[in-house]
């Protein structure tokens, strides 16, 4: 059985590229900007490699979410013309990552549960 394909580089001859670990944009005029997700998969900062359609299924999920959170917050999205691809409005990113996880963890003593369990109830100035 042959392996499928990934879909992990894309070159295109438009402006302004930008690649992250698992996306690539690039702006297409009008205060747009096209962000195609690749099938890159990567764990502590780095790109390991790639598994099929992972980034169709991580677009479409996006979008998603998107779609039945814009009545809360606003979003980026345009359009989603293709599985791996979203329009979205051309805007300037927050550098901030939110990890939130299903169940409070952590070896290290400043993680939220070693100081749960040694009885603090006021953890980075929240009670």
């Amino acid at each position: 059985m042959e392996p499928l394909p990934t879909f992990t580089d894309l070159a295109l001859d438009l402006p302004d590229h930008r690649s992250g670990k698992v996306r690539e944009s690039w702006a297409l005029g009008s205060g747009r900007r096209l962000i195609v997700t690749t099938d890159r998969i990567s764990a502590f900062d780095r790109v390991i490699g790639a598994i099929p359609h992972k980034g169709q299924v991580l677009n479409q999920l996006a979008a998603w979410w998107f779609d039945r959170t814009d009545d809360i917050v606003a979003n980026h999205v345009v359009s989603v013309p293709d599985p791996n691809a979203t329009i979205a409005i051309d805007a300037n990113p927050l550098p901030v990552e939110v990890v939130v996880r299903g169940r409070l963890t952590g070896s290290t003593s400043t993680s939220v549960l070693p100081m749960y369990m040694q009885g603090l109830r006021q953890m980075y100035g929240y009670t």
